[in-house]
């Protein structure tokens, strides 16, 4: 008798103590595991940047292509439009689809300060959805994009050694030791 009358006067002791931190202001639903894994998962999808979040290939090949272009001193009107062109001819796009598309990779890019140092994290996403056939019309596309106005500078040349820097590291990671 004396142990069920113990466990009754725990049972009353917590659910007091319960009743009163909430009285207090502290939310007991920050104790559910289940809220604060999807609390979690909603953090770490929306809590980064968009540009590190995109999902197909021809939409990180235009990112890093635009980037490589407005490095210098921006982009200029023909600049553009040869960039544009260039979107039309690789994607297959119309010229709208190709105008939307460097106008939304140009969007993403305006709050990149260092585009050398995100390329593994915008490459992260689609690096295993690159087919060999891809990854060198994008390494193409952008040696010519680099080389649209002037010759490539050392800024360009540093991003698109980083991106194959990150198809190695893939390339390396994914055979078997003999």
């Amino acid at each position: 008798m004396h142990i069920i009358i113990s466990a009754i006067a725990a049972l009353a002791g917590l659910f007091w103590a319960l009743n009163r931190l909430s009285e207090a202001g502290f939310n007991l639903n920050s104790l559910n595991p289940f809220l604060w894994a999807r609390r979690r998962r909603w953090e770490k999808q929306y809590g980064t940047k968009p540009i590190h979040g995109l999902t197909e290939p021809v939409e990180v090949v235009a990112v890093l292509a635009c980037g490589i272009a407005s490095f210098e001193s921006g982009i200029t009107t023909d600049a553009k439009q040869r960039l544009q062109q260039l979107f039309a001819a690789e994607f297959q796009l119309s010229e709208a689809q190709s105008e939307a598309l460097y106008s939304a990779s140009m969007h993403l890019l305006k709050d990149t300060d260092n585009l050398a140092g995100e390329v593994r994290l915008i490459l992260k996403p689609t690096l295993a959805s690159f087919s060999a056939q891809q990854h060198l019309r994008m390494m193409e596309l952008l040696q010519q994009v680099a080389a649209l106005e002037s010759p490539a500078s050392k800024a360009q040349q540093e991003v698109i050694e980083q991106v194959k820097a990150q198809f190695q590291r893939r390339a390396n990671t994914g055979n078997w030791p003999s």
